[in-house]
């Protein structure tokens, strides 16, 4: 970890949500189809009134490292 990294994490850790009863699943759409379906609707999405707006309002201000 770069001392910028280690400098700019926070001092708490954090909490992720334990849900009981969680079932995780694979995907049931094969990935080239998911990812074909997005290409298509993304210039579609990008265009609608107030999209860029509404991107921004939703955007997390801090950069992290997963």
């Amino acid at each position: 970890m770069t001392d910028a990294l280690r400098d700019a994490a926070p001092a708490d850790p954090l909490e992720f949500p334990v849900t009981t009863g969680f079932v995780s699943r694979p995907p049931q759409i094969e990935l080239q189809v998911m990812l074909r379906r997005i290409e298509e609707n993304m210039p579609w999405r990008n265009r609608r009134p107030g999209e860029n707006e509404r991107r921004l309002a939703e955007k997390i201000p801090v950069e992290f490292v997963l």
